[in-house]
């Protein structure tokens, strides 16, 4: 074996202990008690598992089996509510972005029309720009139109990063698509249905993908979520979660919060890649 090999190996080692050790770390937790958290050094695996922390996370007591009850925890109902929201806020956005993506990647990729540099620079300035560096104009604006605390704001705040980022990301890949309008054209398609029932069936790989990053980026929002709802009926689950750090130490209720925000995620990964692995991926040309 190379040595190139080798290092690509070691790299990968790596990175798989780097993104997995915290998550085994979380779920390892969320299946502990608080005592035997408490234990120095802590136990790599739970020696008397239970499964209290989800129970108590959602709002339910919980007794053991040796009669110790586990009583909810008092963020129980931010907990419920960031879930529901995250998924309500997941789903919209990830609708939106994808009608609104498609045509517009697709615009930029094949077709050629006046001040199209341009636009596309102010599209990869808006991937550019960090949340934090445009939260306090977003936040003046949504209080004085009364957004600020909704989660008609969040999804529209959300919108103007999955909007860009994923547009950017499929220029490319419409780009690399047969040149089939023509011949679609000859055969009588207009120019939309050519798009509709031509194009779009060819990019179901992308736009699956597109989806993904879309629902991803979604729920996994933080930042404008932070200070724009937490606090709020509209709070979602990465803001929900943060408020374990503010009140009294409940480790097992925070790994059980974080592995119930993992799930819908690796739900929607899983189904969309299934349903990406079944494609004929499209070469790219040249």
């Amino acid at each position: 074996m190379g040595k190139k090999p080798v290092l690509t190996w070691i790299a990968v080692i790596l990175v798989l202990l780097w993104t997995l050790v915290p998550l085994y770390w979380f779920a390892k937790m969320a299946f502990q008690t608080p005592a035997e958290i408490s234990v120095f050094p802590s136990h790599f695996y739970p020696h008397q598992p239970t499964i209290s922390g989800f129970f108590n996370v959602m709002g339910y007591p919980y007794t053991s089996r040796s009669g110790e009850v586990f009583i909810a925890a008092g963020q129980a109902d931010q907990v419920k509510m960031g879930l529901i929201n995250s998924l309500i806020l997941a789903s919209i956005v990830t609708c939106i972005t994808t009608v609104v993506v498609v045509p517009l990647a697709y615009t930029f990729a094949r077709l050629e029309f006046q001040h199209k540099n341009k636009l596309l620079f102010a599209i990869l300035l808006c991937v550019a720009l960090p949340p934090i560096s445009i939260m306090i104009p977003f936040y003046i604006l949504f209080v004085k139109i009364e957004l600020a605390g909704t989660l008609v704001g969040l999804v529209l705040v959300t919108l103007t990063i999955t909007i860009p980022f994923v547009a950017w990301m499929l220029l490319g890949f419409f780009r690399n698509l047969p040149p089939v309008e023509r011949l679609a054209r000859i055969d009588g398609f207009s120019r939309f249905g050519a798009f509709v029932k031509i194009v779009i069936p060819m990019a179901k790989v992308g736009i699956a993908v597109g989806a993904i990053i879309s629902f991803l980026f979604a729920w996994n929002e933080y930042t404008f979520a932070q200070i724009l709802v937490n606090g709020t009926p509209a709070t979602t689950i990465p803001a929900s979660i943060s408020g374990f750090l503010f009140q009294h130490p409940e480790p097992e209720h925070l790994a059980a919060s974080i592995i119930f925000s993992l799930i819908p995620p690796f739900i929607v990964a899983y189904l969309l890649q299934k349903h990406i692995a079944k494609m004929n991926i499209v070469e790219p040309l040249g």
